[in-house]
């Protein structure tokens, strides 16, 4: 199972904000991620960029209004 790490607007460790992520749900008003843990992280304004299973990296950036 992939298990990934995702970023938004970068891809420097400043700019995670999420880990171990297995799971992304795309919303008209945000991105869900659900972790190994079930924990959900809803980030608001955001699609996804990039999807990277080689180096298990999820890329996100937000979107203006």
């Amino acid at each position: 199972m992939c298990e990934f790490t995702v970023y938004v607007d970068g891809h420097e460790d400043e700019n995670i904000v999420a880990k171990n992520v297995i799971k992304a749900v795309v919303k008209p008003e945000y991105v869900s991620l659900m972790n190994t843990a079930g924990q959900i992280v809803k980030i608001p304004k955001a699609r996804i960029l990039k999807v990277d299973t080689i180096m298990t990296e999820l890329i996100l950036e937000t979107v203006g209004e």
